[in-house]
């Protein structure tokens, strides 16, 4: 996975969770993570930790053994 192979997805996508972009990209967390936190710096990328529940964590009624999800949404309005 290339960094604008990762634009190209996100930009289509929109929004999706580390998990899907995972499954994807056949790849692991820790492998597309320093990508997607490059897009994240230039501003172009905003991760979200969404709880079970579908809140975030600070708002999450599932307290204690609730599952967190990751999603990563694209937000640069750019032309590929």
């Amino acid at each position: 996975m290339t960094l604008l192979e990762l634009k190209k997805y996100l930009q289509e996508r929109k929004t999706v969770s580390l998990d899907e972009l995972c499954m994807h990209f056949r790849t692991t967390p820790q492998a597309a993570e320093p990508l997607l936190d490059q897009w994240i710096r230039k501003g172009s990328v905003q991760r979200e930790v969404m709880g079970s529940c579908g809140e975030t964590p600070d708002h999450c009624s599932c307290s204690g053994g609730g599952t967190h999800h990751v999603l990563y949404t694209w937000l640069s309005h750019d032309t590929p």
